[in-house]
């Protein structure tokens, strides 16, 4: 079902060039090319991970008035790897973006695999809703979705975001359950400024597939609200109510909510703390207090010189008493980067702690090539 968007995407792409041959047109190619090798220890196993990877990308622009332009993104993604605990080796080549956007002064429409994220947190994000987004990945890896997006922006810097998603079968964001076969899922956000920040709400509303047997569909709907402000230090907080319905079952209400600020202090260091509890329950979302896990985070960042970059970033899950540690550093020339990073994950648990790195303590090296 993919393939219906992809040929829409290419065929709106061509009908525009087609039609506005008076504009300049312009094309770029581009790529990232990286290597990784990555080992850990874990109750005496070792765990280890080596490949290679290579992300081309084709951009085009075409005008089409003074005012109003459209441009199509394609990119792949290809990678081969050795892996601890896998008889052979893993190699694949996939489509990794492919998005037609139309944009005027005011307005911006897009169509195709893209990424659509949003909200003000960073390390703990209950807005993360379509992406995975790592903040310990460098290489700032994730899956797309498939999606038409509308985005008005007022003279005020009001902005509003409709979205609709479509033959989406993979899991995305914090989901646990996938989105049912052929059922579309809407949403919008209302962005718009308070004194020296601003404020969104946000909606979303898809039916899920428990994929059980003689399971019925159940119907999810999130709401949201969000703010950022910057007052000597910067603050902003996350939180989503979401709820889960279904005929024969119990309303199941999941009560989401992230705390955040940060600081630059002396000369570059930057200091970035947040706090996310969550819950759930069964009952009305403000008479049972349900399960709750509480995560704080704790993210250090220091440029020391044009060419080197220093971070770490600690979780604390306070259910479990576990801690999450991870320390990198990073030299950036002109084309090439290398990141080397050690790292402790006690576990891979659905609290927001799900990694890019593997479970255990060890460290991985990646260098980057980009053209």
């Amino acid at each position: 079902m993919n393939r219906k968007i992809t040929a829409y995407v290419l065929i709106f792409f061509a009908v525009l060039f087609s039609s506005a041959t008076a504009y300049s047109f312009e094309y770029h190619l581009r790529g990232q090319l990286s290597g990784w090798y990555l080992e850990a220890r874990d109750e005496g196993d070792r765990i280890y991970s080596a490949g290679v990877r290579y992300i081309p990308q084709l951009d085009f622009l075409q005008d089409i008035t003074a005012e109003s332009f459209v441009d199509l993104e394609a990119s792949a993604n290809a990678w081969a790897a050795i892996m601890s605990g896998d008889p052979g080796d893993d190699a694949d080549l996939e489509l990794y973006r492919l998005k037609l956007r139309y944009a005027t002064a005011t307005t911006e429409t897009r169509l195709g695999l893209q990424v659509i994220n949003f909200g003000p947190a960073y390390l703990l994000r209950p807005l993360r809703w379509f992406d995975r987004l790592d903040p310990r990945d460098p290489l700032k890896l994730t899956d797309g979705v498939y999606a038409l997006l509308f985005k008005f922006t007022a003279p005020n810097n009001t902005n509003i975001w409709l979205w609709g998603l479509h033959y989406n079968d993979e899991l995305k964001g914090y989901e646990f359950m996938t989105t049912s076969d052929d059922r579309p899922e809407f949403g919008g956000r209302l962005q718009f400024p308070i004194g020296s920040g601003e404020a969104a709400l946000t909606v979303n509303n898809r039916k899920v597939d428990p994929q059980l047997p003689d399971s019925e569909e159940i119907s999810e709907s999130r709401f949201a609200l969000d703010g950022r402000w910057d007052i000597e230090i910067g603050l902003w907080f996350e939180a989503v109510l979401q709820q889960q319905t279904g005929v024969r079952i119990s309303t199941a209400w999941t009560k989401t909510a992230t705390i955040g600020a940060d600081y630059t202090i002396g000369n570059g260091i930057h200091i970035l703390l947040e706090h996310m509890v969550s819950s759930v329950s069964t009952k009305e979302p403000m008479l049972d207090p349900g399960r709750e896990t509480k995560v704080s985070a704790l993210m250090l960042g220091y440029p020391s010189g044009y060419l080197d970059y220093f971070n770490a970033i600690c979780f604390y899950d306070w259910e479990n008493g576990d801690f999450y540690s991870f320390l990198s550093w990073q030299r950036t020339w002109d084309d090439f980067a290398l990141n080397l990073s050690l790292f402790h994950n006690p576990q891979q648990v659905e609290n927001g702690l799900d990694s890019m790195s593997a479970r255990g303590t060890g460290g991985q090296a990646i260098v980057m090539f980009n053209h």
